[in-house]
């Protein structure tokens, strides 16, 4: 098949970005061509396809002037470059179906109508809860942004509501989920959804070696240091464990507290943003990775590529995150207390034979349910019921 993947970036920014790129390999694996629709930038990993002017990121949106606010406004709700590149992909390319990721603010709904006017069937990945409201981490699904401080922000995420509910929804052929608790949510208000779980591109066999417990010492955090995925609890669970080696790797809103935070304390440090092949040692050598996001994280990678490495988890009960962690048997999911996260990191890291039965237990469960090749497999038949 000839397959069309849309998604704001083609470099990593996130785990969406992440997710096509490594989507757009294991189908080209399988024999389908595929080509993009995104926003240029030096650091794009693909070349194949269309590529349109960025108006805005995230970190770009505070040192905008107005007219420059204006253009990225206007571009949000109809972005015309978008939609003549989805036209010249229809033309050239002639798609058998299009599959839309993350397209807000920089694509808008442009590329869903033009594939939709044009005949072509569009397949959606549910990654968050941005096609319910105005913040992608809100399953109220509010017409106002409620989790975003910065206002020039809460403004244009809401201004997009119209458009995912009475748009972009109607226009979609058929929708994936990340996780049962994702298409539960989407389920209550009319959208249905199959659900595929995400996957990690580059699993380990499940025979294959990692260090083992001795090997190994510390609990990791890792992710985006913002409130919502619970930085403050883990500089708590910091203090509560003060002979235990915690390492937070990211960057976001909380990094200069987080870092005026761990000036104090002996065992907390943070490293910043961390790429591989450093990254992927950081996390093989952790005893422990805590996971205590405070919103309903959809499908997240870190807890799949952390098992996948033989890094036992200790998750919050939280949308898909604890549904993975649980599914998998490669952790302990605990109620939203720093208390209980603690408690769990402390057991865990601390006991090597439950350490060794845990980590082999999500090292197995990555390998077998969540690959790149069986995550297309799946895809394969939503395109095909999509195309039919």
């Amino acid at each position: 098949m000839r397959v069309v993947i849309v998604n704001k970036y083609v470099h990593l920014t996130g785990g969406a970005d992440q997710h096509a790129l490594g989507l757009a390999a294991a189908l080209r694996e399988r024999g389908h061509e595929v080509r993009f629709l995104s926003t240029q930038s030096s650091s794009n990993l693909e070349d194949e396809g269309m590529f349109v002017n960025c108006t805005v990121t995230h970190s770009s949106r505070d040192h905008l002037n107005f007219l420059a606010q204006g253009r990225v406004f206007r571009s949000a709700l109809w972005n015309q470059d978008a939609a003549k590149a989805m036209d010249r992909l229809v033309d050239e390319f002639r798609p058998d179906v299009v599959h839309t990721h993350k397209l807000y603010p920089q694509l808008s709904v442009a590329p869903v109508v033009v594939a939709a006017r044009r005949g072509v069937p569009v397949v959606q990945t549910l990654h968050d809860f941005e096609m319910l409201g105005a913040s992608p981490i809100d399953v109220r699904g509010g017409w106002w942004d409620r989790d975003e401080p910065r206002l020039r922000h809460k403004l244009l995420n809401s201004a997009t509501v119209p458009l995912h509910r009475r748009v972009h929804v109607g226009r979609v052929s058929a929708f994936v989920a990340v996780s049962r608790f994702v298409q539960r949510v989407h389920a209550r208000r009319g959208i249905e959804s199959v659900v595929i779980p995400n996957f990690v591109s580059a699993v380990r066999n499940s025979s294959a070696r990692t260090p083992g417990y001795a090997a190994r010492d510390g609990v990791l955090f890792l992710g985006r240091l913002r409130p919502e995925k619970g930085v403050v609890d883990v500089v708590e669970l910091a203090r509560k464990l003060p002979d235990v080696r915690v390492t937070m790797v990211g960057t976001g809103d909380l990094e200069e507290w987080a870092r005026s935070e761990a000036a104090s304390m002996d065992n907390l440090e943070i490293t910043g943003f961390v790429t591989d092949p450093e990254l992927a040692s950081i996390v093989e050598g952790a005893r422990v990775m805590v996971v205590p996001s405070r919103c309903q994280d959809a499908g997240p990678l870190v807890p799949l590529e952390s098992m996948a490495a033989g890094t036992p988890v200790v998750a919050y009960a939280n949308g898909g995150l604890g549904e993975y962690v649980a599914d998998a048997g490669g952790g302990r999911v605990v109620p939203q207390d720093v208390v209980a996260l603690a408690d769990a990191a402390r057991e865990i890291h601390d006991d090597a034979k439950l350490w060794a039965t845990l980590s082999s237990r999500g090292r197995q469960s990555v390998a077998e349910r969540h690959t790149a090749a069986e995550y297309a497999e799946s895809l394969e038949k939503v395109y095909e019921d999509a195309a039919g």
